[in-house]
């Protein structure tokens, strides 16, 4: 019963870490995409809130449980489907910390210019560049340890 348990939390943890995070991420992009910066910056401080106390905490219980549900079934840390996947998961949290750090400058670029009632700086769309295609790599990886955990295929023969 407790492996259900953690079971469940783990699969609510991806729920959250998904759609919380694909949410952020669209909603800043749609921001984006208006060129307002007052509306940029709204949008930022809302993406910056919910990944730091939602999406963070969630991917936080992901790897509890995932760690908890690996004691549970004694499953070999070593198994390549396990392996490739906590080292993708590893990645991609380290993905993670940077885009953070990006949105939170993204929303302070905005929220300057906004009050200046001036158009988007170059500095914007050089912050901005590397949170897309961190995000774009970020969910990739996320969607490729999904299929790992649901198929326990790995990315690499052994």
């Amino acid at each position: 019963m407790l492996y259900l348990w953690v079971k469940y939390l783990h699969i609510i943890a991806a729920v959250f870490l998904f759609g919380f995070g694909m949410g952020s991420y669209l909603y800043l992009i749609a921001a984006h995409r208006t060129g307002d910066a007052r509306l940029i910056a709204q949008v930022a401080r809302l993406v910056v809130r919910f990944d730091t106390w939602i999406t963070t905490p969630a991917g936080v219980l992901q790897l509890a449980t995932g760690l908890g549900l690996v004691q549970l079934a004694h499953w070999p840390l070593g198994s390549p489907w396990l392996r490739d996947s906590i080292g993708l998961f590893i990645a991609v949290g380290l993905l993670w910390l940077p885009v953070l750090v990006l949105q939170k400058r993204l929303q302070q670029v905005a929220e300057v210019t906004a009050q200046a009632g001036e158009p988007l700086p170059p500095r914007y769309r050089q912050l901005y560049r590397p949170w897309f295609w961190m995000g774009v790599a970020g969910f990739t990886g996320m969607f490729v340890i999904v299929m790992m955990m649901v198929t326990k295929w790995s990315l690499l023969a052994t």
